[in-house]
């Protein structure tokens, strides 16, 4: 059975949540993966062991999926990890077995054209959104709700260190001018770590995110206990599971994987739609996180729920121009003198009590409809 993979640019949450589908699919002998994908998407995959070939391929960009149209029909399965546009052709060239992964079905003011009539329509409930489903999914066939594709059964089993992991995430999308999310970073992390005291307070500080923000960061601060690097997502949890302090961008990945860690957490302003959205939703949920949203700027522009993904993109990166252009207004400076003293263990039990009430097998029962079904289609 061969299966091509193919996993949106657009920060880290497509790419890991597509590779822990794929960890189950490869218990399956007699499964062939092939990956075709760029950016930060590409990098991820190679830092694997998963896929037996690896193609880069803009999967957003329709000239280049004709470049591969063949390869695309060789294949039984095609599984999109929220790569619209390869889904979409897939199905235009006639492929009848595309599954499609949709982690932010709660946020859609409306589902992409052109997805009406997939295999499966994959819909991770990380955070609940049947009702807008029924809202908007009324065309949508063979929707499969599953719970957050991540590893949700392992618990803390490193020993704590006094160590810092400022997570900034894939921080890249094609829709997205990547220069001003450099910016962006570059004035943020050093604002973070001009802080001496701050600093003073770790015995190791890593800072790790996509290669394209994180080769371009210089940071004033050249304290030899700071180390900015890209990591793959296992070397990443192993670090994640033996530090104190998270400081992160707001992406679902980092949420349910820190979830059911003690950690003490700050989530940093956001650069997408989704980001500020999900800030919102934890703020909500009143865990003790420390959120800074753009909402808590003196400049903030106004970006309302529910709309066209592009166009709420478009209001964020203008409040991320604010911030790089007008400058703090102390909101940052604030919250880190805040998270430098405050202790998050009470919200601990909650934390655990959130996830534990989530659907735990969503890796293994996606990977198992995909196998099942196309085995008893090929047979």
């Amino acid at each position: 059975m061969k299966i091509l993979v193919t996993a949106e640019q657009f920060g880290y949450g497509p790419i890991a949540t597509c590779l822990n589908v794929v960890k189950e699919l490869k218990k399956y002998d007699d499964i062939i993966l092939t990956f075709a994908g760029t950016g930060i998407s590409l990098e991820q995959a190679k830092m694997t062991d998963y896929f037996d070939s690896i193609i880069e391929c803009k999967t957003y960009d329709e000239k280049e999926l004709k470049n591969i149209k063949d390869l695309i029909l060789e294949h039984d399965v095609v599984l999109s990890s929220e790569n619209v546009p390869g889904a979409r052709y897939a199905l235009e060239i006639g492929h009848k077995r595309v599954y499609y992964i949709d982690n932010l079905m709660w946020m859609w003011d409306e589902i992409h054209p052109g997805l009406e009539n997939l295999k499966g329509y994959i819909i991770s409930e990380s955070i609940s959104c049947k009702e807008n489903f029924s809202r908007i999914g009324e065309k949508t066939k063979n929707p499969i709700f599953v719970g957050p594709l991540r590893d949700m059964n392992v618990r803390n089993n490193g020993k704590k260190e006094n160590k810092l992991i400022i997570n900034i995430g894939g921080a890249e999308a094609f829709i997205i001018d990547s220069n001003i999310v450099k910016k962006f970073y570059q004035k943020l992390i050093n604002g973070i770590l001009s802080n001496h005291d701050f600093v003073n307070k770790f015995d190791k500080i890593i800072v790790c995110g996509g290669s394209g923000v994180i080769n371009s960061l210089k940071l004033d601060n050249n304290d030899s206990k700071i180390t900015v690097s890209t990591l793959s997502n296992e070397d990443y949890l192993r670090e994640l599971d033996t530090c104190s302090h998270c400081i992160m961008a707001s992406g679902l990945g980092n949420f349910f994987e820190t979830l059911w860690r003690d950690k003490t957490i700050m989530y940093l302003p956001p650069v997408n739609y989704s980001q500020l959205l999900q800030l919102e939703y934890y703020k909500k949920m009143n865990l003790g996180f420390n959120l800074v949203n753009w909402s808590d700027f003196t400049f903030y522009k106004e970006v309302p729920s529910l709309m066209n993904e592009e166009a709420g993109v478009d209001l964020v990166i203008e409040n991320v121009k604010k911030y790089i252009d007008l400058g703090e207004d102390n909101t940052i400076e604030k919250s880190i003198e805040r998270f430098m003293q405050e202790d998050q263990s009470a919200y601990y039990h909650d934390r655990n009590k959130y996830i534990e009430a989530l659907e735990k097998n969503g890796n293994e029962k996606v990977a198992e409809i995909i196998y099942k079904q196309t085995k008893g289609e090929l047979q």
